[in-house]
């Protein structure tokens, strides 16, 4: 795979190109959780209360992103990547726009987004902080070392002038072609009146990071813990805001509102400074910690927008309510992540969470079934029962659903007992294998009822289990171990390969050719059941999974641990790795439909879509598409002898209706065939169930829902 960048040209002269969105984001991997990126968005801009703007991207990982909305936030679009963190983004209209960050690098578009020309400015790589213009003509960029370039055509060429600081220049802002003011560490503002021929220092004492002038008089800088503002254009200043530990970031103002962002939270004021509120975000249950909020942005008298790390973005509304525009369900390391077709995926991570979707991956559910668990591996053997591994104290857990994820319950076996699971599979609903960090294999034929242990396989890791398309299977783990099994004969062997390291990664394309990965990028494969193992490749770095197409040639490696993510087109005998601090080096687990289709997971609660780009969250077309307003409902619920249950489908399309209890086995079927547009009831009898949880399963039209019932004595 070939990703696009902003690549750096260095000449004497000045240079620029111009290139479309899709040529400088060729990357075919998109977010789909956090939507709509995972990386720390630097800088957000809204310049009405629909039309928006944020900058993103890592300093350490050289990736950086430009995402604009034309709702208010509700969906975005990514107009561009690059190689290089972007730290502001600046438009002057729907159309015209710039962006500014890492190694001197800044774009500019006058067509929305559709297009951007690049340049270096300052010839060299100074990373550059802020950006603003007062009109289309005159602007100013600032940066690192105290570097201050001026235009005043539009960006066509820069001038270098001098602040008399070497120290980092964060923020600018000027009332007037004239008349502007720049925040430098430590402490000090900078205040010129001739269109920047020259700047004279202010002292404030405040360590300011953003800075927003009224007029030429009034102006508010915000840096540490404190904002403090000046009414004679700089020439003194006060406090007017203290909060202990916020580190401002940024300060916006409109009319009488305004906000400065900072940690976990953003000071606002109503009434132009007079008096202040810091606001907390509200807490989500399945973070770890709550995020810190590097820009903020004020695009009318009733509405802030602020965001910051993980790619948070709040909105405040008139009634000084927060809401969230980005979609972040939990930001904890994603460990595995698996699908059943198109529409249904699920992932689980640390701190017990496990994430579902039913369209693909545009909108994700969460929840931390026990959050002292580390679950490590989850299978779907069905869109409806699935597993789930991992391990609490170096205590082993299994989890089980058979309602497609709603729903799960522990089914850890008390004998034999199991340590630190890392990986499970299933060849059917009943049939599985899960294997642990101590050399645990345990194996059940009847859904996790009952398990069986299978020894004399030493006590060295075993990292990864998978079933081919038979019975057959194998585990790997550490010091190159591969163990091959057969259900149906229930013969067990220990395989040998030239591997000293560790296997992390396992892909049976069939029941002879299986690809194992692992530490130094190591690539083995035997296309004869496991009678050879051969070395293909050593790349460095590690493999945490792999995935290969029907011909056996096409294949993709994810990384583990900071390695990079990887392609081959030959069997794995070569690979080519993305580029530094692409997303995709993010993930540690993947899973794929075809060579064209996918997700992987990883670090920051990261989920990415390979494929053709979606905007926004929105529902896949069915053949029938079962509404919210359609799906089924049971009365009553709990009940006692019987329960009317009722559905309204949009369409004639066959349909199957049925009872399931706990351990996912069928004891009732209420319909099954075709029916016809229109609301239709069926009745569960409770005379000869016992009393407990049950799960009504629909599908109708290429959809299924679920929903549990209750029946008590």
């Amino acid at each position: 795979m070939t990703k696009g960048n902003c690549f750096r040209i260095v000449l004497l002269l000045s240079v620029s190109a111009v290139f479309s969105a899709p040529s400088m984001a060729e990357s075919n991997w998109y977010w789909q959780h956090p939507y709509p990126t995972g990386c720390t968005v630097n800088c957000v801009q809204f310049i009405d209360n629909n039309n928006g703007w944020i900058a993103t991207g890592w300093s350490s990982n050289n990736y950086g992103e430009l995402y604009g909305t034309a709702d208010g936030g509700s969906t975005w679009t990514r107009l561009c990547e690059t190689s290089d963190a972007l730290h502001r983004v600046f438009f002057l209209n729907t159309s015209e726009g710039w962006a500014c960050g890492e190694d001197g690098i800044l774009l500019h578009t006058t067509d929305g987004g559709s297009n951007w020309s690049y340049t270096y400015p300052g010839g060299t790589s100074t990373d550059l902080f802020s950006i603003e213009f007062v009109d289309s003509s005159y602007g100013t960029l600032v940066g690192a070392s105290g570097k201050i370039y001026r235009t005043m055509n539009g960006g066509s060429s820069w001038s270098l002038q001098g602040s008399g600081i070497a120290n980092s220049i964060y923020d600018v802002s000027f009332v007037s072609p004239t008349t502007g003011w720049a925040t430098g560490a430590p402490g000090w503002v900078l205040n010129t009146v001739t269109a920047g021929a020259f700047w004279q220092g202010q002292y404030t004492g405040v360590p300011a990071k953003g800075i927003h002038f009224l007029d030429e008089s009034r102006g508010f800088a915000a840096g540490g813990s404190y904002i403090a503002g000046t009414d004679d254009g700089g020439i003194s200043w006060s406090g007017v805001c203290q909060v202990g530990g916020a580190d401002f970031t940024d300060i916006d103002f409109n009319g009488n509102l305004g906000a400065a962002s900072g940690m976990l939270g953003v000071a606002v004021t109503e009434n132009e400074a007079i008096s202040w509120e810091y606001e907390f975000m509200p807490e989500h249950p399945l973070w770890p910690t709550e995020p810190s909020l590097q820009s903020v942005s004020v695009p009318s008298d009733s509405r802030v927008i602020a965001a910051g790390e993980y790619g948070i973005i709040y909105s405040r509304d008139s009634s000084g309510d927060w809401n969230q525009l980005s979609t972040n369900e939990t930001n904890v390391t994603i460990n595995s992540i698996t699908h059943f077709d198109a529409y249904h995926t699920w992932a689980c991570g640390e701190n017990g969470v496990i994430m579902r979707s039913s369209n693909g991956g545009q909108s994700w559910s969460s929840q931390a079934v026990n959050t002292d668990c580390s679950l490590r591996d989850i299978c779907f053997p069905t869109a409806l029962t699935g597993y789930c591994v991992g391990y609490s104290s170096s205590e082993g857990v299994i989890l089980k659903t058979v309602d497609s994820g709603s729903n799960w319950i522990d089914i850890t076996p008390v004998t034999p007992s199991v340590t630190d699971l890392q990986s499970v599979d299933f060849m059917n609903e009943n049939c599985g294998v899960a294997v642990g960090l101590t050399g645990d294999i345990v194996y059940t034929t009847d859904g996790g009822t009952t398990w069986a242990e299978k020894t004399g396989f030493g006590s060295t890791a075993l990292n990864r289990v998978r079933f081919s398309d038979t019975d057959r299977g194998w585990a790997v783990g550490a010091g190159g171990k591969i163990i091959c099994f057969d259900f149906s004969s229930d013969s067990w062997s220990q395989q040998t390969s030239a591997m000293n390291g560790a296997f992390y990664g396992l892909f049976p394309l069939n029941s002879d050719t299986v690809w194992a990965v692992g530490q130094s990028g190591t690539i083995a494969r035997t296309q004869n059941a496991g009678g050879w193992w051969q070395i293909l490749s050593t790349t460095g770095g590690t493999f945490g999974d792999v995935w290969f197409a029907e011909n056996g040639l096409d294949g993709y490696l994810s990384g583990l641990n900071g390695g990079y993510f990887s392609v081959t087109s030959n069997g794995g005998w070569t690979v080519s790795h993305s580029a530094a601090g692409s997303p995709e080096n993010l993930l540690s687990d993947i899973s794929f439909i075809d060579v064209n289709n996918g997700w992987g997971c990883g670090s920051y609660g990261t989920i990415l879509r390979y494929g053709d780009e979606t905007t926004g969250i929105a529902n896949f077309n069915h053949a029938v598409e079962i509404d919210a307003g359609a799906r089924i409902t049971a009365s009553p619920n709990p009940f006692t002898t019987s329960a009317s249950v009722s559905f309204d489908l949009p369409g004639a399309c066959n349909a199957v209706l049925c009872l399931y209890d706990l351990t996912g086995r069928e004891v009732q079927t209420l319909h099954s065939g075709s029916l016809s547009r229109g609301e239709h009831s069926f009745t569960v009898d409770g005379a000869d169930l016992a009393p407990g949880i049950y799960f009504l399963r629909l599908t109708a039209g290429g959809v299924t829902e679920t929903r549990s019932v209750i029946r008590i004595p």
